[in-house]
């Protein structure tokens, strides 16, 4: 029998089943964010999977998603960016049962290396000089 004094297990077995939860977990943020009401995704993972996700279990999710959105919005923009561009877009969304209009305005830009980045979004502005002043000066501090 051989000695494995000291060594560490590792299993492929654990490695996958986490890359399948997170691939559930994917799932279950994009079904919510395309406007699905929680009880709607309960029965959808009913129906898939034969097991019901609670919308506490989803509500904890978005907030995990939101989290990550909110430390983008808010990092540090790095580098130089020659080219920038400035847009509104007006989108549907679901919110609470009701399709509404919100635009949204957008800054994207070209870095020093030639590759598109987009720097920020902001929802629910409207798109006139005290919107797009007020985007801006978030990008900037």
């Amino acid at each position: 029998m051989p000695k494995l004094r000291r060594q560490t297990f590792e299993t492929a077995i654990i490695e996958r089943y986490q890359r399948r939860e997170s691939s559930v977990e994917e799932a279950l943020i994009e079904m919510y964010l395309a406007g699905v009401s929680v009880r709607r995704v309960g029965d959808i993972t009913e129906a898939l999977w034969g097991t019901r996700v609670s919308p506490g279990t989803v509500s904890n999710l978005n907030k995990k998603i939101y989290a990550k959105i909110e430390e983008w919005r808010n990092r540090r923009i790095e580098g130089e960016h020659p080219y920038l561009y400035l847009d509104g877009i007006v989108m549907k969304r679901t919110w609470a049962g009701e399709v509404r209009n919100v635009s949204l305005l957008v800054a994207s830009a070209v870095n020093s290396e030639g590759y598109r980045e987009i720097l920020g979004i902001c929802e629910g502005a409207k798109e006139d000089k005290s919107g797009w002043s007020n985007f801006l000066r978030h990008l900037v501090d």
